[in-house]
């Protein structure tokens, strides 16, 4: 079964996530939405199939990780995925003392959906973290700013648009975390690319052509008997 808050032109019955919220139906489950974060619609559809017993994608233990950058991180770097070398805390003195300059700074609470924050000097980096710490409320996750951060759309794992690294990465993340849909933040240096964040993606944001990029996956999935588990 296939649940997504998308119009998608795949040829397939797609139920709608209130649908699917409000029924007890038993099959596994494709849960396609823009956006799992905690508390979200997509996240809650992954939720009330696991509540029922289904096999879904992704599961919410891969939601919350994906969304937390340095379990991101942490999972990543274990699973082979090139990562920086990140520390996590509120304090700006500690982050400039330990990383230096320049940096590239995530929000730890799920509920900032800023992306990323860059910081040049420790002006930058106090503003940085007051921000995505909501006045130094939280923690951020903070890594060393190495080349430049690009940020890519990633469908089933797939952005045929990319450099290699940058695929495979893509790819590779897909494989750990089972995150149809999501931006990835990348760092691209001369000698390797690195993953730095996943964010949401706005369904703004998604293109006519990306739709039927993913109706496209989704029709072959289904024509694969995909059994959707996990």
């Amino acid at each position: 079964m296939v649940v997504s808050n998308i119009d998608l032109t795949a040829d397939s019955q797609i139920m709608k996530p209130a649908i699917f919220l409000s029924a007890d139906t038993k099959e596994p489950v494709l849960n396609l939405n823009n956006d799992y974060r905690y508390l979200k619609t997509g996240y809650y559809v992954s939720l009330h199939a696991e509540v029922l017993g289904n096999r879904v994608i992704p599961s919410c233990e891969n939601i919350l990780d994906s969304n937390r950058t340095p379990l991101l991180l942490l999972r990543a770097s274990k699973a082979g995925i090139p990562t920086l070398p990140f520390i996590v805390t509120d304090l700006v003195t500690k982050i400039a003392a330990e990383l230096g300059f320049p940096l590239v700074l995530f929000a730890v609470n799920p509920f900032i959906h800023e992306g990323y924050k860059t910081a040049n000097n420790k002006s930058a980096l106090y503003r940085a973290v007051k921000s995505l710490g909501m006045n130094y409320k939280f923690a951020v996750c903070a890594q060393p700013l190495k080349g430049q951060i690009v940020t890519i759309k990633s469908f089933f794992g797939k952005c045929p648009d990319q450099d290699q690294q940058t695929q495979r990465i893509s790819q590779q993340v897909y494989d750990l975390f089972k995150i149809p849909l999501c931006k990835l933040h990348v760092q691209k240096t001369p000698d390797n690319t690195y993953l730095c964040g996943l964010q949401a993606l706005d369904k703004e944001e998604l293109s006519k052509q990306d739709i039927e990029r993913i109706s496209k996956e989704v029709s072959l999935l289904l024509e694969q008997g995909e059994p959707f588990g996990v």
